[in-house]
């Protein structure tokens, strides 16, 4: 008898086991963010562990140890199943991201958790019915801190000054904002940038963070920051995911996992704010100065950049959205 209730007791914790996990759902999360950046470390790995308790354990996210496809790959590569979960940054698909661009505009900027609220906002009004996520479901939509301008060598001051400058930058809307005042661009990834610095090529660069300053070991190169008055851009990038996986989820594990996406995702890149703010203050630590534009210098700019919000407008004008609408209100949530 005591036999028969020890193997019945065994049979049921087996069961039990089996049944917990078979009802746990496992998605893969594949980025091509190491794991030293502030937005895996501070942002993706207490997301996911959040995940897990908001779902009970029923849903828990497995990082791949790299990404699973190139950069500009990462929509069709959760599209197609190969991960169930990435971040897609809109400027290396700038014709399907298109409406996400307006983040890149010269224009003003507030902290990554402020813009991060402000376009999933703006997406919820404007750019719903777009159907540049067809197959995938948007979790949310998040800003970077604001890029700066680095200089090399000594920050210029005039635009006579800037014109003969060769700016290291991505290609997409920072080479053509730099391209319309300067025919020094050199456009390629940032990852490109440290030859070009190291090897005084370039004479500044930008589209990137302080904190990127110190990943792409800049820093040692980096004399100053150069800093426009309501002349800024940002990077975008989606958080999505397979929609099969999607619809796979019971409705209690939608909801939970809802509750922490949009905007309150985008709350979360506060912890990007406090990044940026360290990294900047490590640099002038270290001696590099913050230069502000004078106020001639940011007219002339303002003026020669404009073309790029028409542009946008047009573009968005094209995808069936108010471009004028849809900008001006992504504008004024920065200041709310």
């Amino acid at each position: 008898m005591t036999n028969f209730w020890i193997r019945s007791a065994i049979a049921a914790m087996t069961m039990a086991v089996t049944l917990s996990a078979a009802a746990q759902t496992k998605l893969l999360f594949s980025t091509f963010f190491p794991s030293a950046h502030p937005l895996y470390s501070k942002v993706l790995v207490p997301w996911a562990r959040d995940v897990e308790a908001a779902t009970e354990g029923r849903v828990i996210i497995e990082f791949a140890t790299a990404s699973l496809a190139p950069p500009p790959g990462q929509l069709d590569m959760v599209k197609s199943g190969v991960a169930d979960i990435a971040l897609q940054y809109a400027g290396v698909v700038p014709k399907r991201m298109q409406p996400e661009l307006l983040t890149e505009l010269p224009g003003p900027a507030a902290s990554a958790a402020t813009m991060s609220r402000a376009l999933w906002v703006t997406h919820e009004r404007y750019f719903q019915n777009d159907d540049r996520f067809s197959g995938l479901h948007l979790l949310s939509l998040f800003v970077f801190p604001r890029q700066e301008y680095f200089c090399v060598k000594t920050c210029i001051a005039t635009l006579e000054e800037l014109r003969s400058v060769k700016i290291a930058t991505s290609p997409g809307t920072s080479a053509r904002q730099y391209g319309a005042v300067t025919a020094g661009v050199v456009a390629g990834p940032a990852s490109r940038f440290f030859e070009l610095v190291s090897k005084g090529i370039v004479d500044a660069y930008t589209v990137v963070t302080p904190f990127d300053v110190f990943a792409f070991n800049l820093a040692p190169n980096t004399k100053g920051v150069l800093t426009f008055r309501d002349l800024n851009s940002a990077g975008a990038f989606a958080l999505v995911m397979n929609s099969r996986r999607w619809a796979s989820l019971g409705a209690a594990d939608q909801k939970a996992l809802s509750r922490l996406a949009g905007s309150q995702f985008g709350d979360r890149m506060s912890e990007l704010d406090a990044a940026r703010d360290r990294a900047l203050q490590r640099l002038v630590d270290s001696g590099v100065t913050v230069n502000a534009a004078s106020e001639t210098l940011n007219e002339k700019l303002k003026s020669a950049w404009s073309f790029l919000d028409a542009g946008w407008v047009a573009d968005a004008n094209a995808r069936g959205i108010n471009g004028v609408e849809a900008l001006r209100f992504y504008r004024e949530q920065l200041v709310r």
